[in-house]
Parts: structure tokens; sequence; C-alpha cells
């Protein structure tokens, strides 16, 4: 839980946990800094004071934590679990001391596109995991994002959510939520669904971009107001340097009508990670300077030309013996052998090609992940996670930067050989290393999930038997055609 200002706390102790001071309090309750004096661990302690009584706020504390301790994912905080002891309802969960996003905003002003791409694909991953789960949060915002010791970010704060299809909490006609981030359907009381989250989380990108939330107006209701009719503004318009392509993905998330947004927030995480590839190969094209392969690409031509050229170099003749006796030749034989060869010369262009094109991205990429730039480096690396291309390669490009002294770099470099299958093998000394002895409890978890799925993914290359025995066929097809033709016309 994050931190916040501090005062001493009115008891001492709550067993099992021995209270050192107060870092939060909020309608929900006070957060205190504690101890679990089992372990010393340190722990936030969220507390409801003993005289609370509303049945609404009761509900939605127990429903807060119900929701936390069946939520596990790296971007979530976790709950360890509570208890009610002499009529007070506490639980604790784990300590997040790096402040929130709106602590970063009130001290930055906004932030720069690629640090609000970053950050959005791990807000998608933790909302992705919730909604998984049947829980819409429906109070997302600047300040429910905390930022862990790792630089990660951890969505907080349930305590307005809501599972699908179960029972509302909120009482008969009135709404819960901010009202800078609430969708249309929420003001009006509507049926609440992830995608209300989707448009509380546009408006936080638009907010993060821009430094001011999209929707203010001189009183709530004129704010309501806004969410329900007015145009949705665009972020390129203060936030310069912002990509078009991330001015529609906020307003297609910002969309009044539900039905008109992003499918999911795995759907908004892929926009996310084309928009920062393609806006990398953009700032690469123009700032490279014969140093980049893609760069010296001139319209229209193919770099792989010279070396498929080679690849399409006539074989010597073959040298076929003459009749000699009743030992002949049989007719079929060159076709056959010709139609072999064709086979075995597009299988070499088709793999030569791809093998060519994915050295010039792996080059470029590589390139990118070891910018000294963070954000650049984390950009790269989910990019190349999203491209095609040689495995191998990438998954050399990917086994380099389990080494890099930032964790988020680390985690988008288990994450990537996690998707790339048994051609991850190639790190899992690293990867078997890492999760047990990696300092960000986020990166361990991460490479025990990749490690697992490479054990389970399929071996490379088997394609390549079904390729072969259909060459096979077409051959032997071919020869028993015309071994008959040749028997007829004789």
């Amino acid at each position: 839980m994050n931190e916040g200002r501090t005062a001493t706390p009115p008891m001492k102790w709550i067993w099992p946990f021995e209270l050192i001071e107060r870092i939060g309090e909020g309608g929900m309750g006070i957060v205190y800094r504690a101890r679990y004096v089992v372990n010393g661990r340190e722990v936030a302690v969220k507390m409801l004071p003993g005289d609370v009584s509303d049945k609404i706020v009761l509900a939605r504390f127990e429903r807060e934590m119900e929701v936390l301790k069946n939520l596990r994912h790296t971007n979530i905080v976790r709950c360890f679990g509570g208890a009610c002891e002499d009529k007070q309802r506490f639980y604790a969960m784990e300590l997040i001391s790096g402040g929130s996003l709106e602590d970063v905003l009130q001290s930055r002003g906004k932030l720069s596109w690629e640090q609000v791409v970053e950050y959005g694909r791990q807000m998608c991953a933790a909302l992705s995991c919730s909604h998984a789960a049947g829980v819409v949060h429906r109070d997302v915002k600047p300040s429910n994002f905390l930022i862990a010791a790792d630089g990660s970010l951890k969505l907080s704060d349930f305590g307005l959510a809501t599972v699908v299809a179960a029972r509302r909490i909120t009482a008969a006609g009135k709404t819960a939520g901010t009202l800078l981030y609430m969708s249309p359907e929420q003001i009006r009381g509507g049926d609440i669904t992830p995608a209300s989250d989707l448009y509380a989380l546009g408006c936080v990108f638009y907010e993060l971009l821009t430094g001011r939330p999209p929707f203010v107006g001189d009183s709530p209701a004129a704010t309501l107001h806004m969410h329900c009719k007015q145009e949705i503004p665009r972020a390129s318009q203060v936030a310069l340097d912002s990509p078009p392509a991330f001015d529609d993905l906020i307003r297609r998330m910002m969309a009044k009508a539900p039905a008109d947004r992003p499918a999911s927030a795995e759907a908004v995480s892929e926009e996310l990670g084309q928009i920062a590839s393609s806006m990398m190969m953009v700032q690469t094209r123009r700032s490279s300077n014969g140093g980049s392969r893609l760069s010296q690409r001139p319209t229209g031509s193919d770099p792989d030309r010279p070396r498929l050229e080679s690849a399409r170099t006539p074989a010597a003749p073959l040298s076929v013996p003459s009749r000699s006796g009743d030992v002949s030749t049989p007719r079929w034989l060159p076709l056959a052998l010709g139609t072999a060869l064709a086979f075995s010369l597009l299988a070499n262009v088709v793999l030569r090609r791809a093998d060519s094109r994915a050295d010039a991205w792996a080059a470029t990429w590589e390139t990118l992940s070891t910018d000294p730039n963070m954000v650049v480096r984390q950009s790269a690396l989910h990019a190349l996670a999203a491209t095609e291309g040689n495995d191998h390669e990438r998954a050399e490009v990917f086994r380099k930067r389990l080494s890099d002294e930032d964790p988020t770099i680390r985690l988008a470099a288990v994450q990537g050989l996690g998707k790339l299958g048994s051609n991850g093998k190639i790190a899992m000394v690293e990867l078997m290393r890492i999760q047990k002895e990696d300092s960000a409890a986020g990166v361990r978890e991460m490479a025990i999930q990749a490690v697992s799925a490479i054990k389970d993914a399929p071996s490379p290359g088997s394609w390549m038997w079904p390729l072969t025995v259909l060459c096979l066929l077409a051959t032997a097809g071919t020869g028993v055609y015309w071994w008959i033709k040749q028997g007829q016309t004789e």
C-alpha cells in the first residue's frame, strides 16, 4: 500500500501485527505500516474504525479484502489475509513504498508518451487479470496505481469493485467512483462492465500525457455532464510529441457507448505495443546515419536480393547415363529429380529470406535494447516480443538483457523468452537462476511462468517432417505417373 502522511497509531498491537505508524487514510479505512511478528516482515495493515456501522461501508471493506485475496498478479497489490478482532476489521497487504502515479504527476507535471506506454501495458495486465476473474475495479485512477521498489506498477484499492453478475454493493440510485474518471454508464447508474474500467483508463492515459484530466467542469455536475455529452479532446493538442495512434486509441477507449470501446484490456495492451514498435522504427530511421540496415533500405528494394540470387544459382548439370544394352534410364527420372530440386530450392529461398530479415530486425532491436534510456530499452523488448522473426535471434537478444541492472528490463526480457516457447531454452539456466535469486519478486514470479511455458512448448522444426513427406510423395507420384505413361506409349 502507498505511504502517505505519518502519525502515531492509537493502538500498538493488533495481533499478529505490531502497528508502527499511520501512513494513509481514506473513506475505506486507515492504513498503517506494521510488522508481522512471526518473521519481522513489514506490511501494510488496512483497518476499518471500530465505530463504523454503515452496512454499505462494511460490505465494501469486506469485498475489497475478498477480491484482493483471490487476485494474484505481479501488477496487483497482494493481500495476505484479514480478520475481525473485537469488532475491528482489518487485513494485511504488501507494503508499497514508492508512492503513486498521482505523486509522479504532482512532481513532474506529465510523462513522456514512451513512459505512458510502458506504464499503460502494466495497467492493462492488472485489469486483464481482474476482469478474467470477473472483477470490475470501478475506480481506476492515478492514485490507485502504486509504484513498487523495482519500478513496476501495482493496482490497489478494490473497495468499489464488484463481481460481474453479483449483487451490487452500491445503494440504489447512487453512483460510486471518482468523478474525473467515471464512465457515462457509471454516471447514469447503468450496467458496469470491464468496458467501464477501460473508459477510466483512457482518462488516466490522457492525464499522464497532458498533466490534466480530460474533463474538468466548474462543478461536479458540470464534470459529469462533460463525460456524457462533450466531445473527447485530443491529447496531442497538449502533448505535441504524442503519436496520433495514441490519440485514436484514447478516443476509442473513452467512447460514450461501451460497445464502441476496445474489446478488452489485452487488446489495449497490444495496441500500445504496436504504437511503441512503429514509433521506434520511425525514430530509428530518422536518427540512424547508415548504422541501421533498415534505414539503408531504398523504397521498393529488397535488401535480401543478393542472398536470394545466390540461392537461385543453377546446380551443376546432372550426369545421366545413356542407354547401354538392356539397362535404360526411366524417362520420368529427370522430371522427378527436377521436382525434388525445385522443392529444395523453394524451401532454401523461403528459409534464407526469413533468416536474412530476422538478422536485420534482430540487429536493430539489439541496438535499441541496449539504449541508455530505460524506457527505450523496455519498449524495444516489448516490440521485439510482438515481432515476427527468427526466434533464435530474438531469444539471444532477450537472454542478454536478463542481467540488466533495471528490474523492469529483466522482467520484459523474461516475458519475451516465455513467449518464444522451446526457442527460449537457450536461456533456461539463467531463467532458473532468476526464479530463485532475483531481487525483484515480480521478476522471480515471471521467470517461473516462463520456465513452465518453455518446458511445455513443442519442439521447433516439427513442421519440417510434413514438408519432407510432402516432397517425397510428390516425387513418388510423379515417378509413378511417368512410369505408367511410358508403359502406355511403348
